[in-house]
């Protein structure tokens, strides 16, 4: 079973970015991209995965185990929310979701 950094790297290949615009848009050095890909870094902070795998246009669950849902991926804009919304402490996210309730 691949790692993750393997799968990052196989992401990375199907869109031609390089290690560096990857580290770029993921907001993480090029060192640590080389480093994760290598199998050096085989775990990332939640936030750090979080952005490799919407720079990635993929999602973290897709780079961590494999797993890829049977929808299309989510647009860029709707990951960012999404993400979002999962960092949001517990009793904020009753009131995000009332404030996206209230914009319909």
């Amino acid at each position: 079973m691949p790692h993750i950094g393997e799968r990052i790297r196989k992401r990375r290949a199907e869109l031609a970015l390089t290690q560096g615009r990857l580290a770029e848009a993921a907001g993480i050095t090029p060192s640590a991209v080389s480093q994760i890909e290598s199998g050096a870094i085989r775990t990332l902070k939640s936030d750090t995965l979080s952005r490799v795998a919407l720079a990635l246009q993929t999602t973290a669950l897709e780079l961590t185990a494999g797993l890829a849902g049977d929808n299309a991926p989510l647009p860029v804009d709707e990951q960012r929310i999404l993400e979002a919304y999962r960092a949001l402490p517990e009793p904020l996210k009753d009131v995000a979701l009332r404030l996206l309730k209230a914009l319909k």
